[in-house]
């Protein structure tokens, strides 16, 4: 089974430089959640959950953005895109009510369906499904070594 070329572009570089550099508040933040003094870690904490929400809110709005470019926009593929940004703000807020390891696993499941959804119903650039893999895979890491913190938390 042969790809086409199309298929088999890469992304193009400023892609890659932009889309890895928005790994690295979840590596910095995970880091110091995990690693840092006491006194960092309850800012981390919040710190990387604020923008995982961004993250999530910002992938919602990509497929929303690919998906109002079609003639006839899918009114299902809308609202699941924004089901993602309000769940995560949903966890957000769950501060109020939650555990840190809840609100940490929350995102990292939502994360992954994110992922599954937009890999499984490819739209766009030929080079998005490995790109967005990428991106996931990072944040979920960063997202796995914060929650193995939070359930050692007293």
């Amino acid at each position: 089974m042969s790809q086409s070329a199309e298929e088999r572009a890469p992304a193009p570089p400023a892609v890659w430089v932009l889309g890895l550099s928005t790994l690295i508040p979840f590596f910095v933040t995970s880091a110091l959640f995990c690693y840092g003094p006491e006194s960092v870690q309850n800012g981390s904490l919040t710190a990387m959950l604020a923008y995982a929400a961004a993250m999530v809110s910002y992938f919602g709005g990509v497929r929303t953005g690919l998906e109002i470019e079609n003639p006839n926009p899918r009114w299902s593929v809308l609202g699941i895109s924004l089901l993602f940004p309000l769940a995560a703000f949903g966890l957000l807020l769950g501060e109020l009510m939650f555990e840190p390891a809840w609100q940490l696993s929350g995102f990292l499941l939502l994360f992954l369906l994110q992922w599954l959804w937009d890999v499984t119903n490819h739209e766009g650039p030929a080079w998005r499904p490995r790109m967005r893999t990428l991106m996931t895979a990072g944040a979920a890491v960063s997202l796995a070594f914060a929650l193995e913190q939070a359930l050692h938390m007293p």
